[in-house]
């Protein structure tokens, strides 16, 4: 276009060109067009200006435009076979697409080479960062339109916006219970997560969320509410990741949270009454429990005890009657051989048994016919005090 234009001004100012002997060409025939070059001959000289960029050799002094011009086009080509260069993080894999179709993943980190574009072009996802899907709440809101765009908000910490037609679901008890789960994975098969689902972000959340129902479906709310929680979460991440790989979507659960477990609203305060009395109901037997532990036992322990002072007991009671039995058999053989000097000795025995404890005053001869004189009183006095 540059050189047309120039060459369109110079016949502009001498439209008729010069002549050999100076003087001035007079139009002639029907090509001539009053204030105007002749168009062949503009195209003509357009034609040998292009002939000398492309390699043919301008007058004195002037530079060979046509290797200027291969060697910008030598440069251009360097460049565009350089773009082709890509570099794989560690954290990524290379997808290369040929045309818009799959060739191969690259999962080797650092410097790789692909077909400059538009002939191959390189998808870089990240393998290793993990994702977060929250169904039933958000953290984080779109509000206002302005310009046809949606604000993206990140609320604070601790704040959360509760989506009821996502987190209200039933239980295998039919009542209703309010929950809010996350759910963390990561891309597995990349070039499946890319190319097999049209928006694996949106088909996992519902696919979460479906998991989810019917889970909760089978297990009653007290379950949800308590002990269960744990299964349920396991049970929720095979179901996720069984369907995501019949969808060839490409993803690896990492894990399931439950958030939230919690009644409706409207009845809330009812179910926490009721949680409130089951844990005094398990409080109580907890307790009736423990007593029972603490004194069976010390009544077992009792119980043995007193049986083994009855056995003491019987066996000294028997042993000592045997003993009874036995010495009074052997008196008997003694009294038979010896009356007089048997009934004495067995006498003095019971005397010294019944008065081994007693105080004692021993009086012989003529002194027994006045016994006052000889009674300790004070010693009598001091013995019956003892």
């Amino acid at each position: 276009m540059s050189i047309l234009s120039s060459i369109m001004m110079s016949k502009r100012e001498n439209p008729w060109g010069d002549s050999p002997k100076g003087g001035s060409k007079r139009p002639s025939g029907g090509g001539y067009r009053p204030g105007g070059p002749d168009i062949d001959d503009v195209l003509r000289e357009a034609q040998n200006r292009m002939k000398n960029m492309m390699g043919g050799r301008g007058g004195p002094g002037e530079p060979n435009s046509g290797k200027i011009f291969g060697l910008v086009l030598a440069g251009l080509g360097f460049v565009w076979l350089a773009s082709g260069i890509y570099i794989v993080q560690p954290d990524e894999n290379g997808v290369v697409l040929r045309f818009g179709e799959y060739v191969k993943t690259v999962t080797e980190p650092g410097p790789n080479y692909h077909l400059p574009y538009p002939i191959e072009t390189v998808i870089k996802p990240k393998v290793t960062t993990e994702n977060i899907v929250e169904v039933g709440f958000r953290r984080k809101v779109y509000s206002g339109q302005a310009f046809g765009q949606r604000t993206l908000h990140t609320l604070k910490d601790g704040q959360e916006v509760d989506v009821p037609p996502e987190s209200l679901m039933l239980t295998g008890d039919e009542n209703i219970v309010d929950l809010n789960f996350t759910v963390r994975w990561r891309i597995g098969i990349p070039e499946n997560y890319l190319f097999k689902v049209s928006n694996p972000d949106s088909a996992l959340k519902n696919i979460a969320e479906s998991a989810m129902r019917e889970v909760i479906g089978k297990h009653p709310i007290d379950a949800a509410l308590t002990e269960s929680r744990a299964m349920i979460q396991e049970e929720v991440r095979e179901l996720i990741q069984s369907v995501a790989d019949s969808y060839e979507m490409g993803v690896l659960i990492s894990g399931i949270e439950l958030q939230q477990v919690n009644p409706p609203k409207s009845v809330i305060e009812a179910f926490r009454d009721v949680q409130a009395a089951r844990a005094d109901k398990e409080r109580t037997q907890n307790e009736a429990i423990g007593y029972a532990n603490d004194i069976l036992p010390r009544a077992r322990g009792e119980a043995a005890q007193i049986l083994q002072e009855a056995e003491g007991y019987k066996s000294a009671r028997v042993s000592e009657a045997e003993g009874d039995a036995a010495r009074f058999n052997a008196q008997l053989i003694e009294y038979r051989g010896a009356k007089e000097v048997t009934k004495e000795r067995l006498y003095l025995e019971t005397m010294q048994e019944v008065m081994k404890d007693t105080q004692k005053v021993v009086i012989t001869g003529g002194a027994s016919g006045n016994v006052l004189p000889y009674l300790p009183l004070d010693r009598m006095k001091e013995g019956g005090r003892r």
